[in-house]
């Protein structure tokens, strides 16, 4: 018997695009010509949306070419641009079900790779964006609210000084201060992948655990509010680092 090394590409390239062009018109008719989700293209198709996805890249793009495509046979398709109908405590529990079962912040791959009940699509549609719907989970499962809803801060503050009697105005960057911006923080978070970087504990997986955004070099201590400096640490490893300077 002989063995050889050959790479297999995705079955789903085997479908052909005028198959799935066809797969989204008869679901596009099915509801009534408005646009559809994921998880609605899987009820009724009898292809994948994963097979959607990857020719169009993301399901918004395939919706986009729906529109062109069908008004082009005089089919008006209306993009409603609609939150999900699922509640906050649905979307949740399916984030926590599949991140659980990968052990760790899902992928968008890991996600699609998954026996998903809710689209991966769904999330940004509803949150507004994939991190900014990890961020709301891991608040709801560590019960607080680790970060204010500051989208439009300035990354830049002033300051007004005197000098020789007048008053001046003076513009500090972000990093010189002890308050993080939204932005930031999901940065940090998400490059930690929303686990606390000493002991790896995740509020997804480890009930009541509390995250915070913790400075390593401390800020008394002249460290900066750069990414650089920052790290995820849940509340016990925090309040056992203290002022110190531990390096993980």
């Amino acid at each position: 018997m002989s063995f050889k090394f050959e790479l297999r590409k995705y079955q789903g390239s085997k479908i052909k695009r005028d198959r799935i062009i066809s797969e989204l018109e008869t679901v596009a008719r099915n509801n009534n010509y408005t646009d559809f989700r994921q998880d609605d293209f899987d009820k009724v198709a009898s292809i994948s949306s994963y097979t959607v996805y990857r020719e169009f890249g993301s399901w918004q793009n395939a919706m986009n070419f729906l529109v062109k495509h069908l008004h082009s046979k005089g089919i008006d398709f209306k993009l409603t641009s609609r939150r999900t109908s699922y509640s906050d405590k649905e979307l949740f529990g399916e984030m926590e079900r599949i991140w659980i079962k990968i052990g760790h912040q899902p992928s968008k791959d890991e996600w699609l790779g998954s026996d998903y009940k809710i689209s991966y699509d769904t999330y940004p549609r509803h949150f507004g964006s994939w991190q900014n719907a990890c961020l709301k989970f891991i608040e709801s499962k560590s019960g607080n609210v680790t970060v204010s809803d500051d989208n439009n801060k300035s990354e830049l503050t002033k300051e007004v000084k005197q000098v020789g009697g007048m008053e001046r105005e003076y513009v500090r960057s972000s990093s010189d201060s002890r308050t993080i911006s939204l932005s930031l923080r999901l940065k940090v978070l998400s490059r930690d992948q929303f686990r606390c970087v000493f002991c790896g504990k995740s509020p997804a997986t480890d009930i009541g655990t509390k995250l915070h955004i913790d400075h390593m070099i401390p800020f008394s201590k002249g460290g900066k509010s750069t990414i650089e400096n920052l790290q995820t640490l849940c509340e016990e490893c925090n309040l056992g680092k203290s002022n110190n300077f531990i390096k993980q």
